[in-house]
């Protein structure tokens, strides 16, 4: 005779009270910034029996992520993992003026696309979103289950239809037609799929820091540390704000025999690699290190992340393009950091990788480039690296 677990599955759909205030006041030398929970209800922290508290920001009338409207599942509430999904997305769609959709999974990226279509959506309305959603669905089929996915367009009935494909736990966006909520509400209060989906608005996505040089006062990363300790940092911002921004014939000077010896990229990318590698490199900066993030096409088509090893996070995002059917030929890799050894462009340059992104910095680079050179292979250095340690 077991034990009966059956029940604790509604631990998963039961919010959880807490004992946090309703207003929190942050001191940062004389900089004082007040903080007022959320209007929207909450479940539970990163784990069903973590009681948490989320508080907007008010002194900050741009709200996004702190104002959100919940148009569908607002009953049960947002848990943690919910929010920092809804966060990831929209720090991810900030970078994009293009109709964009992206897929995000334990705070990484697990699907990304642009909408080509450009001139045909601003005629007729969102037509090409529904494909963009599959298609950045089809990255990684897997792992999209239960994603939140974003993005930075009206969700119009088509795409709202193409997410109730699939098993979505939160959908992030501007705004939705009202055939589409109509769409995303109608299994709402049954047993059919994604009954349980929440549907959130947010605005003011033009708002949040993304390059050096914008205001991020406030908008500072807290971390509280195992004995308490308390650590404050800076937002990440980027200095890539277009393809203009690559270096794109780095050269590394080494001492052969007592003489200087230049090595420098000889193989220039292309207009459509450049593209790539931007994409990619506005992506890489969204999954935590070390992570490899490989583009063809404005799509992504394979992630590796969380490796303790660079070449193991290539190997990873390799793996998974294959294992999911994806050809990895002509497409542009990201690398959140800087190879220790060359071995990360002999193992892309099996798969014939057209072009790499990455900040340059190792005492290795030499054989990075001097490698690059042998295979043919573009190389674009960004001179800042993107660690995201979640």
């Amino acid at each position: 005779m077991g034990t009966d677990v059956s029940s604790f599955k509604e631990a998963y759909r039961t919010p959880i009270s807490s004992n946090f205030p309703d207003s929190v006041t942050i001191r940062i030398g004389t900089e004082v910034f007040n903080y007022g929970a959320v209007n929207y209800p909450l479940r539970y922290g990163t784990n069903p029996h973590q009681p948490f508290m989320a508080y907007k920001p008010l002194w900050n009338p741009f709200l996004s992520i702190g104002g959100l409207e919940m148009l569908k599942g607002g009953k049960s509430g947002l848990s943690l993992t919910n929010i920092q999904d809804m966060s990831q997305a929209w720090q991810t769609l900030k970078y994009f003026d293009r109709p964009a959709v992206t897929l995000m999974k334990h705070l990484n990226p697990c699907g990304f696309d642009l909408d080509h279509d450009l001139e045909l959506l601003e005629i007729q309305g969102s037509r090409g979103l529904a494909e963009a959603y599959r298609s950045a669905r089809g990255c990684d089929e897997r792992s999209a289950f239960g994603a939140v996915a974003g993005f930075n367009r009206k969700v119009d009935a088509r795409t709202a239809e193409a997410l109730m494909e699939t098993f979505i736990e939160c959908v992030i966006a501007p705004d939705y037609e009202p055939e589409a909520l109509e769409i995303l509400r109608k299994n709402e209060g049954t047993k059919k799929l994604n009954n349980s989906l929440r549907v959130a608005k947010a605005g003011n996505l033009d708002r949040i820091p993304k390059f050096i040089g914008d205001n991020t006062k406030g908008f500072y990363n807290l971390r509280v540390l195992a004995d308490g300790t308390l650590t404050i940092e800076e937002p990440y911002l980027t200095r890539i704000k277009s393809v203009a921004d690559f270096v794109t014939d780095p050269m590394i000077v080494r001492e052969v025999g007592g003489a200087p010896q230049n090595y420098t990229a000889l193989t220039q990318p292309t207009s459509k690699q450049l593209q790539d590698g931007l994409t990619a490199w506005r992506l890489v900066i969204q999954t935590r290190s070390n992570g490899i993030i490989f583009v063809k096409n404005d799509r992504a088509i394979a992630v590796g992340t969380g490796e303790q090893e660079r070449v193991g996070a290539v190997e990873q995002a390799i793996d998974k393009a294959r294992k999911k059917g994806h050809s990895l030929e002509g497409a542009v890799m990201a690398s959140d950091a800087f190879f220790p050894k060359r071995d990360c462009i002999d193992e892309v340059a099996k798969h014939k990788v057209g072009g790499v992104v990455w900040p340059a910095g190792s005492l290795g680079d030499w054989e990075t480039i001097q490698a690059a050179n042998e295979h043919g292979i573009a190389l674009m250095a960004t001179l800042e690296r993107c660690f995201a340690h979640h």
